[in-house]
């Protein structure tokens, strides 16, 4: 299978396979991700509320100098974490949710195995790596702070084997058919932990305590989610062939591996490249800007890690029928969950933008211009996942490796001139193109696509019902917090009343009794 996509077919079976009886996706389908999304949806709004708490306190608590630093290395952490996975987390979703559905539980430890082994060797390399070199890594993120950077470079290098060990243990378990483990630990429990951490190290040690306390809650969920995935894995049959799972299970994922550090890079990377081309300071300002963004990401997010696994089994039988309707109903909910939002946050950009501070309302166009990039993006649904499901991972990391080359060049040539709002354009290019590439693809490879009568209400719904009257208050009584009081008000009671009325044609009820179905479970 080296050196091609597993999944020119939507079903690439190894000769042997031909005689498994595959086991049938088991009608889940939205269903099964309405009762996963459901779950993490509530999560999700945890960990956006949260999150947003933990940038207020850093913005408020730390000068614009150190907090810059906090966000610059802490986002530079997270990618490097994502190096350390080298794709498996997507990988152990794939395999492990296939094998359940083709009916081979013994080949859940083998895949495990072969994604564990590699990971931690190689993060482990990282970590001493980066304690070595933290000087240089400072002066290379931040010219203007380096050894305040260096110092959190250090702190936080040891706690890289600890997030890889969380990271592994939720993805297995996400592929053993639970979503419940995602959302406790990474959605709520994560936050948490790093809120509490921050704020107790800020108030004991100071600013240097910061990036400490911030790391420190990895060694809490890494412990639970290694609990929760042993026992699991207790309840699998013990593996098959090891070697032949291990070059199946990396002929999927090298290509992921060098994808999805390009994904958290897209995230991620320009706050670095703030840091590095403006200073700490407009980093600091970026930083909290796209919080608000980051915040409604976690509703699409909720969906994502739900749907995941459905498409995957569906794709192993080559249910295209399912796999449609999931992906249109999907999406329509993707829109619902992250459009109000967005359309609050562009007409109030400069009255949110001043939560953290006089300092930060710089940061508003930056609101205002990734906030209509995500709206575009929730409208096309998870196209990158279809993509990724359907075993196309060459395609996927050439879209990816394409909109971070763009978003790269643009950060380099526009930050020195404009500063965070040649970032965010940069950023926001680079998650058009991404989703128009993989958008055509899907179309063209699946005869796939995101668009029917729920996504169009949906989408309708949101510039009508709470678009049109978040403009008009903008307009009536300006940008300031009475007006986004008003303004929400009154949209949110346009928007819950619309979502009522046409509840059916969103598929509201689908997702209303499934999750009145795994309450009575």
């Amino acid at each position: 299978m080296a050196g091609k996509d597993i999944g020119t077919s939507p079903v690439d079976l190894a000769p042997d396979d031909a005689a498994d009886v595959p086991v049938a996706a088991t009608g889940k389908g939205a269903a099964g991700v309405a009762r996963g999304g459901a779950a993490n949806l509530a999560g999700a709004v945890v960990n956006a509320v949260v999150g947003f708490a933990l940038t207020v306190v850093v913005a408020r608590a730390l000068p614009q100098a150190e907090a810059g630093v906090f966000f610059a290395t802490t986002s530079g952490f997270l990618v490097v974490v994502t190096v350390a996975q080298l794709g498996t987390n997507t990988g152990l979703v794939y395999f492990l949710s296939r094998v359940r559905a083709l009916g081979r539980p013994g080949d859940v430890h083998a895949h495990l195995r072969a994604a564990a082994v590699p990971v931690l060797a190689w993060t482990l390399v990282l970590s001493v790596a980066f304690v070595v070199a933290a000087p240089a890594v400072g002066r290379l993120i931040s010219d203007d702070q380096p050894e305040a950077t260096a110092t959190a470079v250090r702190v936080l290098a040891p706690f890289l084997l600890v997030a890889s060990v969380e990271n592994l243990a939720v993805s297995a378990t996400r592929g053993l058919g639970t979503m419940r483990p995602t959302a406790v630990v990474t959605l709520v429990l994560r936050p948490v932990a790093q809120l509490a951490l921050v704020a107790v190290a800020t108030l004991a040690l100071g600013p240097s305590g910061a990036v400490g306390g911030w790391a420190a809650s990895y060694v809490v969920t890494a412990a639970v989610g290694t609990v929760w995935a042993r026992r699991l894995l207790s309840r699998t049959a013990r593996p098959g062939d090891r070697g032949r799972r291990g070059r199946e299970f990396w002929s999927f994922t090298w290509p992921r591996a060098i994808m999805a550090v390009a994904q958290m890079a897209m995230q991620r990377l320009d706050i670095v490249l703030v840091a590095a081309l403006a200073g700490a300071v407009p980093a600091a300002v970026y930083a909290a800007a796209t919080r608000f963004v980051v915040a409604g990401q976690m509703g699409s997010q909720a969906v994502t890690l739900a749907a995941q696994p459905r498409f995957a089994e569906h794709l192993a039988v080559d249910d295209r029928d399912a796999v449609g309707e999931l992906y249109r109903s999907s999406t329509a909910w993707l829109v619902l969950m992250t459009w109000p939002l967005y359309l609050a946050l562009a007409a109030f950009s400069t009255t949110v933008v001043h939560i953290f501070g006089g300092d930060y309302d710089t940061g508003a166009s930056v609101v205002v211009i990734l906030a209509v990039a995500l709206m575009l993006s929730s409208l096309l649904g998870m196209v990158e996942v279809v993509l990724t499901m359907s075993g196309r991972t060459t395609w996927t990391l050439v879209n990816t490796l394409l909109g971070l080359g763009v978003q790269i060049g643009l950060d380099v040539v526009l930050i020195p001139r404009y500063g965070i709002v040649g970032a965010a354009v940069g950023w926001a290019a680079a998650i058009v193109l991404r989703n128009l590439l993989a958008l055509a693809q899907v179309t063209s490879a699946l005869r796939l696509h995101p668009f029917g009568a729920p996504t169009v209400t949906a989408a309708l719904l949101g510039l009508v019902a709470a678009g049109a009257p978040l403009a008009a208050v903008r307009v009536l009584m300006g940008d300031d917090l009475a007006a986004f009081g008003v303004g929400l008000l009154v949209a949110g009671v346009l928007y819950v009343a619309g979502c009522a009325v046409l509840r059916r044609r969103l598929g509201l009820t689908e997702l209303a009794s499934a999750v009145r179905s795994r309450r009575r479970r």
